[in-house]
């Protein structure tokens, strides 16, 4: 009878698998209920008398210095550079020369186009009296200065009734027309500027070539003002009163001329050319000015920070402010807000931050571009104002309630206004006297 060993094994072993069923449930029933009795928190109470005193609301930012008068500057006209008159260090003021490129080319090409306007200027003289244009290509014209006493064209009748006589004096009054250069040709610019694009009342004269006359020496003029702003380009000056802080090239290397913000650098063996203003750098903090040539200048010194959308709703110009340098923090300046920017600027994975300008009042010779400064500003300020913890107070907005502790010990809900709220006390300006004792109650983890 085999049978019977078989079947008290079994019994043996279901008998150990209950009690390793049972060991489990109770150790999940404990886990539980240790987990229930420890979900209540302990609650700490005490109280505070209500107090007299000066309440200061503030709002922190982190930003940097800036100063409106740091500037980068760049060539307009690019070239080979001839001249680079300054150096790292280096004091200049408004005005000053501080780089050249080859103006060879700009010369040349302003000289072809004050001729051209010159010669413009003459065929406008003679299509007003009634002669024929002289073809858009020609360089030379009778100067606008015989056209006082013109001569008898032998195409075209004379208009004048009352006519001098004509039979000899040519030969002096219409001397074969020569080109113009030098400054004989800038001299003859000048004189051509009397010679008004207006209409002449001359029946003889051809209304379609008066009207491509007078557009000949609108573009030649044209053609002379970007000349001469090109010309102008090719010289560098301070624009301001500042310290040269940066170099971008030296003699006879080439630069590239820009007249609009541009980031990227130039090609290898040239000197860069980024935009003439400061930019914005990572989380709308303000960059550096870059240019060929950057100067800085501490005068007016400013301070570019963010701060919290809440903050900056409690914000506005005229609040006075303290600026701490960062790697320098026995360094305190005083400020005032300048601006606060309605366009929020998006740190990465971080809360939307509004911009905010402050003056720095004070000497800022010892200060520079680019320092990391920590700023409190003075949103709100009551005197002699009755004040309680702020973490006695529930409820939003300026109607809260605090709960008031009797003399006996019995407390009571009671309602109350707030004015300027600072981050440990909350003005009360009414609802509460000074003396009267308020629970705090705290929730201990």
């Amino acid at each position: 009878m085999k049978v019977l060993p078989r079947l008290h094994k079994a019994v043996l072993l279901n008998s150990a698998l209950g009690v390793v069923l049972i060991a489990a449930v109770g150790g999940a029933y404990a886990v539980v209920v240790n987990s229930d009795s420890s979900s209540p928190k302990r609650t700490d109470t005490r109280t505070a008398a209500v107090s007299t005193g000066k309440v200061q609301a503030t709002v922190s930012g982190a930003g940097l210095l800036t100063s409106p008068s740091d500037a980068g500057v760049n060539f307009t006209t690019g070239g080979q550079l001839t001249k680079v008159e300054v150096k790292p260090g280096d004091k200049v003021t408004k005005g000053q020369e501080l780089a050249k490129v080859d103006d060879t080319a700009a010369r040349q090409a302003l000289a072809q186009a004050k001729t051209s306007l010159v010669a413009a200027k003459a065929n406008l003289a003679k299509v007003q009296e009634g002669q024929p244009a002289s073809p858009p290509a020609s360089s030379g014209a009778t100067p606008p200065g015989g056209a006082s006493h013109p001569a008898t064209p032998p195409s075209s009748p004379s208009p004048t009734p009352t006519k001098t006589p004509s039979p000899t004096p040519p030969a002096s009054t219409s001397p074969t027309p020569t080109p113009l250069t030098g400054a004989v040709a800038e001299l003859s610019v000048r004189n051509a500027a009397f010679v008004d694009v207006v209409p002449v009342a001359n029946p003889s004269v051809d209304p379609n070539a008066l009207i491509q006359a007078q557009a000949q020496v609108s573009q030649a003029q044209s053609a002379v003002d970007t000349a001469q702003r090109t010309l102008d380009g090719t010289v560098l000056t301070a624009p301001v009163d500042g310290t040269v802080a940066s170099v971008g090239a030296t003699v006879g290397q080439t630069v590239i001329g820009t007249t609009y913000t541009a980031g990227a650098g130039a090609a290898p063996g040239t000197a860069p050319a980024p935009g003439t203003t400061a930019g914005t750098g990572t989380g709308g903090a303000p960059a550096a000015p870059s240019g060929f040539i950057v100067l800085t200048n501490p005068t007016g010194m400013q301070v570019k920070a963010n701060v919290s959308e809440a903050d900056s709703l409690r914000l506005k110009p005229g609040q006075s402010a303290t600026v701490t340098l960062t790697a320098q923090s026995t360094t305190v300046l005083n400020a005032r807000v300048l601006s606060v920017s309605t366009l929020a600027v998006n740190g990465a994975g971080t809360a939307a931050q509004y911009p905010v300008t402050l003056d720095i009042m004070g000497p800022t010779k010892d200060l520079h571009t680019g320092q990391g400064v920590s700023v409190q500003i003075v949103a709100g300020e009551a005197s002699d104002a009755l004040f309680v913890p702020t973490a006695a107070l529930s409820g939003t907005g300026t109607q809260r309630t605090v709960t008031v502790v009797a003399a006996d010990g019995t407390a009571h809900s009671a309602p109350v206004t707030v004015g300027v709220e600072s981050d440990t006390n909350t003005q009360i300006t009414s609802g509460l006297t000074q003396g009267q004792k308020v629970r705090i109650t705290t929730v201990a983890p």
